[in-house]
């Protein structure tokens, strides 16, 4: 019988993603022309990566078949069914062999979600064979090795930018619980005809809840095509707002992590006081409005430079004021989320109309611009 010319990989990792409505049917994303043009663009050649770059760089375009990520969401009300996870992987991924150790998932909450990012190449790839893996000193094949981490830089990649994108468009707003026992797993599945192939590769970057507004979805179409576009450059501000959401156990200390994507779409002598009345400029149409905003970033600076300092550090159930008014310290991080996310779509868009840039960044002719008409 003649072998698969066709290899999917599969990352399945759990997702606190919830949907419009309360609604918990699959959401479904192509990315295959996003990928195609990142790998076009030489996305290797960036000072920063979110995997494996020589991965990335060895991947021919012409091999990919399709990019996709589809997402299950959360689960509300309803009947409820406590294999809902099992079911799931089980339909993405059919019977996995249990001598690949990668179960887990059979233990995550009926109510989280799921992300599956999957890459489908037109090629075959030979698997190493359940003798070599369960060896007392498993045996790989050095070939396969390049393969598989060739596959994982390509999800991992394909994760950061729709992560991204995600963020941007929706910048949700939740409540921070941390826990003792956060919620880190997921697998990566190769299959290639009847071989398989499964390891562990455990994340909690989609642990960050989002809720996804589906009838926006066109929108989200014009913001994946717009990043794609940019997405090769040294977009530091941009990785530095990952960071700040990078999974659901979030401290004060992800609030500096904002404070530095904002800090960074300037040059590096801008003083903080240039870059509230720029954010004033750009995000307010109103005195009110402008007010409100200086309060928040004159308390957002503040904490930072407590924390930076040494002065103290805060809890997210600690209490500071703002315009007169308690509020929780984790207030703070949420409105400043929403904030930095604005901030970065406009530097985005300036960066997409300027085919000179290669960066995120505003500067004084910008702010100059905005203030006056002539």
């Amino acid at each position: 019988m003649a072998r698969s010319k066709t290899t999917t990989t599969k990352w399945v990792v759990p997702c606190y993603f919830s949907q419009e409505n309360f609604r918990t049917t699959p959401i479904l994303f192509d990315l295959t022309a996003h990928l195609k043009l990142m790998l076009k663009n030489e996305v290797w050649e960036r000072k920063y990566n979110y995997g494996f770059n020589t991965g990335l760089k060895n991947t021919d375009p012409t091999h990919i078949r399709k990019a996709t990520i589809k997402i299950y969401p959360r689960f509300f009300s309803g009947i409820v069914n406590e294999k809902r996870i099992s079911e799931f992987v089980g339909e993405e991924c059919g019977n996995i062999p249990t001598w690949f150790d990668v179960d887990s998932y059979k233990k995550w909450s009926y109510q989280i979600g799921l992300a599956i990012i999957e890459t489908e190449y037109d090629q075959s790839v030979k698997m190493p064979s359940k003798a070599n893996l369960t060896a007392r000193f498993p045996n790989y094949d050095v070939d396969f090795i390049g393969i598989y981490h060739q596959h994982l830089a390509v999800l991992k990649e394909l994760s950061a930018f729709f992560l991204a994108v995600l963020h941007l468009s929706f910048p949700t707003h939740s409540i921070i619980i941390r826990t003792e026992n956060p919620l880190n797993d997921g697998f990566v599945q190769m299959r290639c005809g009847r071989q398989i192939y499964c390891a562990k590769v455990a994340t909690n970057n989609f642990m960050h809840e989002i809720l996804i507004e589906t009838s926006k979805k066109s929108n989200i179409e014009v913001n994946l095509n717009g990043v794609a576009s940019v997405w090769h450059f040294d977009l530091w501000p941009l990785k530095r707002y990952l960071n700040a959401v990078e999974s659901d156990q979030i401290s004060m200390d992800n609030l500096l992590d904002l404070i530095y994507s904002l800090e960074g779409l300037y040059g590096k002598n801008t003083s903080s006081d240039f870059v509230k009345i720029s954010c004033m400029v750009m995000m307010c149409n109103t005195r009110k409005d402008a007010r409100k905003l200086k309060a928040l970033l004159d308390l957002a600076y503040r904490i930072r430079n407590d924390i930076a300092h040494g002065e103290r550090s805060y809890d997210t159930y600690d209490y500071v004021t703002l315009d007169g008014k308690e509020i929780l310290a984790q207030t703070v991080y949420w409105e400043m989320k929403t904030v930095v996310a604005c901030m970065l779509i406009k530097a985005i868009s300036k960066l997409i109309k300027n085919e000179d840039m290669r960066n995120l960044r505003f500067n004084t002719d910008d702010f100059i611009n905005l203030s006056f008409k002539a």
